[in-house]
């Protein structure tokens, strides 16, 4: 019996101490924290990679912890440029821990599938990487001077985050892009981040994508507009208007507002095979600034949010255009269609139809605060 209970118990042992077949030591690995990818004149693929440099190289003794080191290969595919890179430093690269994947414009104007596709057939592909549109080519978004103070890998991380908490863009991963990506009734918007000076990173608004294919940009203020028809986390969201011209002083003619809640309404109707959308939003508003003042008065708040609404309804129509002029269906009208609708669906090519679709967008807004002293 203790034979039996011996060989039991060493048996046990044995498999709770094994180590690990898969280990990968971090010091035989480069670990890559963002990736840049381009297309060049001559459509050869461009990868870029940022990775810590190595204090324990004897070379950079004196090198601080928050430097990173930029390297380029250019390949015929992406696997190719990795190739290239894994023959020119000791290590192997590690691209697992990637936060955040840049994509060059001209790249992404020709289809951004065919490059995300290794990530996806890879078992320790950076799934959970945050995906931007660079303004230009990633390489040099990567290479921008960052201090001492940060990594530039997490520049573009925690800028994206805080945009988006913010109310300024919509992030998606690389996961998550993949099956808007891939879908009929919906198409993708992603980051449009950009440099000005040539050294500060900004984020200029969303980039508009058909299919795989960068089609087209939206500001900044039509982001924030774009946020809240697409029903996103608008709380946080700002937007100022002109909303008047007869004021001397020209800040009593803007109003600034903060979104504080949002309900929005899509109806579908497809009378006789021709299809039109309207997009309704109830919005709780609260005056952020308004220097002609006298909101005091209800008829004065009442005229207010009814020039607000004018505005709202404006800049929105003209987004809606841009998008249509883009074919990007974000808002996902097609898998409303679909869904709703779908004996019209199976005879129309929403592809073509979607640009041409009346779309109408309208607001109702409340004014909820407008400050302490009124």
């Amino acid at each position: 019996m203790n034979y039996r209970l011996t060989f039991i118990w060493a048996a046990i042992l044995s498999i709770i101490l094994a180590g690990c077949w898969d280990q990968r030591l971090l010091k035989e690995h480069s670990l890559v924290l963002a990736i840049g990818y381009d297309r060049g004149n001559d459509n050869k693929l461009i990868k870029t990679v940022t990775f810590p440099k190595n204090n324990s190289d004897t070379s950079q003794l004196n090198a601080p912890v928050n430097k990173s080191n930029v390297l380029s290969m250019t390949g015929d595919t992406v696997k190719d440029a990795e190739k290239h890179m894994d023959q020119s430093i000791p290590e192997k690269f590690d691209r697992s821990k990637a936060k955040v994947i840049l994509l060059g414009k001209r790249l992404a104007s020709q289809g951004i599938f065919s490059t995300l596709d290794s990530i996806y057939r890879d078992l320790r592909g950076p799934l959970n990487a945050n995906l931007a549109i660079f303004d230009g080519n990633a390489k040099d978004g990567l290479s921008v001077k960052t201090g001492n103070s940060m990594l530039v890998s997490d520049v573009y991380s925690e800028l994206l985050d805080s945009a988006e908490k913010g109310g300024v863009t919509k992030n998606e991963n690389v996961q998550t892009a993949c099956p808007i990506i891939l879908s009929k009734g919906k198409d993708l918007v992603l980051p449009y981040v950009g440099l000005r000076n040539e050294k500060e990173v900004i984020v200029k608004g969303l980039a508009l994508f058909h299919g795989d294919r960068l089609t087209g940009q939206l500001n900044i203020e039509e982001t924030g507009i774009f946020l809240i028809l697409s029903d996103q986390k608008t709380k946080g969201v700002t937007l100022n208007f002109k909303i008047r011209n007869d004021q001397k002083d020209p800040d009593k003619n803007f109003v600034n507002v903060a979104v504080r809640k949002n309900t929005r309404k899509v109806d579908i109707n497809t009378n006789k095979g021709h299809i039109t959308a309207k997009v309704i939003v109830d919005l709780e508003v609260e005056v952020d600034e308004y220097a002609l003042d006298h909101l005091n008065e209800e008829k004065e708040v009442k005229a207010l949010a009814k020039r607000i609404e004018s505005r709202l309804s404006k800049l929105a129509n003209k987004t809606l255009t841009k998008m249509q002029e883009a074919k990007n269906d974000s808002l996902g009208l097609g898998e409303r269609v679909k869904a709703y609708h779908h004996s019209t669906w199976k005879k129309i090519d929403w592809k073509k139809i979607y640009p041409e679709t009346p779309i109408d967008a309208t607001f109702n807004v409340k004014i909820v605060r407008h400050g302490i002293i009124n």
